[in-house]
């Protein structure tokens, strides 16, 4: 039996679930998400890699993987600063219009498991 490699690391995956805005195509959001990618996300200090992922019934997530728990946090600072960031939750329903980190979670990486 095969025994599987597994690695281990402190870095931060941001779990991010939404639902888009009534009349808001896919297209639109990928557009939105790509200006949001190059405008915000790729200057933050500690960004690893994001995935946009789309389940049944409308729900979205956008999958972050921050260094630290710092440089997560510090990036929810910026988040209010940036018009690329305002654009992109604009075509989302709004949990709580005024909180744009409401409903995102922080999880510690503790081990991945590879074949």
């Amino acid at each position: 039996m095969a025994t599987a490699k597994t690695t281990s690391s402190k870095n931060i995956i941001e779990w991010a679930p939404f639902e888009l805005a009534e009349g808001v195509s896919d297209e639109t959001l990928l557009k939105a998400s790509n200006t949001f990618q190059n405008e915000f996300v790729n200057a933050q200090k500690g960004f690893i890699r994001r995935e946009l992922l789309k389940g049944k019934d409308g729900q979205w997530v956008d999958l972050i993987f921050w260094e630290s728990k710092e440089d997560a946090e510090k990036v929810m600072e910026n988040v209010e600063s940036s018009d690329a960031c305002r654009a992109f939750f604009q075509i989302m329903k709004a949990a709580a219009p005024n909180d744009p980190g409401a409903g995102v979670l922080h999880f510690e990486h503790i081990k991945s498991y590879k074949p």
